[in-house]
């Protein structure tokens, strides 16, 4: 079973308290420092920039007036003179931070995270492939996590949820089943040499920053795309329907782009047994195929067929240059001609191995050469079982 962490025991000090003792003139000590930080947010299931966040107090100790408006995380950096991106006007250089990370070894404990924030401030390149797109939750665990179950009630009298008076209400239990979670990690690094990370601008790493978190991000989508697919052991495979049940045309050059209609009364058909559709996932061949399914027609004024439809209630479909209510997610995982149908908050579950990616931090610390890794062991499980349909819009 899975342990529960109690977050209420971290204490809440100056900065100077937690983290001061990374500024050791010993680099030794310095060192020592950084494992024992490591360790405390390992022991509570946080990353290194949750737990400073939550265990740094900005408002206690000799520099609160400095670090009032700052998080316990913003604060840390301050103190440790770690700063992400230049700014010249305030004096701030981001040579700064390369020549803390030498001088003491146990402020590399932070190396990841300030090459993370490095990146946002710098490129803030967009995911198009993430699995924020397909998960209800995500949240931490800190051992083995068993796949549960939905039974349902079976008696007649508990059959509605239109309750008469006196009668019994329908119960749904939740029970734990003897399939546990499949975990997978996630991740690639890169790793300079001692000559480059004395003498080079941290700013050079973002390039190869950026391609460390897309990929990593692609590696987990294909993981949740596959559950959602095959199932995860204890919940089945999702349905695979035709889109020609709901009178989807494929004849000639017809494609999906030509059948707004049967999607229409696919997403509808969903709604109406109980499990509407607030989300789809393909890959980037379906996404085009959805997008020229909006593309303006001559014979129409007021737009496309889909978009005057959607305008008197029909259904919406939200593609990244859309707004609407059905959203679509990328996922270059996703076979050919499949369309996932699914509604968000009920089906997919991200569970976080706690520590995971905690290991890295602590890599960057006791190797000689700086290096960035970005990973994380995840799994992925069912809430319900029958939310999910897989559409094939070929036939």
């Amino acid at each position: 079973m899975t342990a529960h962490f109690d977050l209420t025991r971290v204490p809440r000090q100056p900065v100077e308290t937690v983290v001061g003792n990374l500024k050791a003139t010993s680099r030794h000590d310095s060192t020592e420092a950084a494992a024992t930080l490591i360790r405390q947010a390992r022991d509570v299931g946080l990353n290194l920039r949750d737990y400073l966040t939550l265990a740094v107090d900005p408002r206690q100790g000799d520099h609160k007036e400095a670090h009032a408006e700052l998080n316990g995380y913003e604060a840390t950096l301050a103190f440790l003179n770690l700063p992400h991106h230049n700014d010249l006007e305030q004096g701030v250089l981001l040579q700064a931070a390369s020549e803390t990370f030498q001088t003491f070894p146990g402020t590399r404990a932070l190396f990841p995270e300030v090459v993370d924030d490095m990146l946002r401030w710098q490129d803030r390149q967009e995911q198009l492939e993430s699995t924020a797109a397909m998960v209800g939750q995500s949240r931490t665990i800190a051992g083995t996590e068993m796949v549960s179950t939905i039974v349902d009630d079976d008696s007649d009298e508990r059959g509605t949820f239109i309750v008469p008076e006196l009668a019994n209400i329908p119960v749904r239990t939740i029970r734990t089943s003897e399939t546990a979670v499949k975990m997978f990690k996630h991740g690639s690094a890169y790793r300079t040499s001692y000559e480059f990370s004395r003498r080079a601008s941290l700013d050079i790493l973002t390039p190869f920053a950026a391609r460390v978190a897309r990929q990593l991000e692609i590696s987990k989508v294909a993981a949740a795309t596959s559950v959602l697919i095959n199932g995860d052991g204890v919940n089945a495979a999702a349905p695979l329907v035709a889109m020609t049940t709901y009178g989807a045309d494929f004849t000639g050059t017809l494609s999906l782009k030509d059948n707004y209609r049967a999607l229409a009364k696919f997403l509808m058909t969903r709604a109406k047994a109980g499990n509407p559709v607030d989300t789809l996932i393909g890959n980037f061949d379906t996404f085009v195929e959805l997008m020229f399914m909006f593309m303006p027609t001559l014979n129409n004024k007021d737009g496309a067929d889909a978009a005057a439809m959607s305008a008197i209630g029909g259904p919406q479909l939200q593609l990244p240059i859309m707004g609407g209510t059905v959203k679509f997610g990328f996922s270059s995982a996703m076979p050919a001609d499949r369309l996932m149908a699914f509604s968000k908050g009920e089906t997919l579950e991200e569970l976080v191995e706690a520590g995971s990616s905690i290991a890295e931090n602590e890599r960057s610390v006791t190797n000689q050469a700086l290096t960035y890794v970005r990973s994380e062991v995840t799994g992925y499980k069912l809430s319900f079982g029958d939310t999910r349909t897989l559409l094939n819009t070929a036939g």
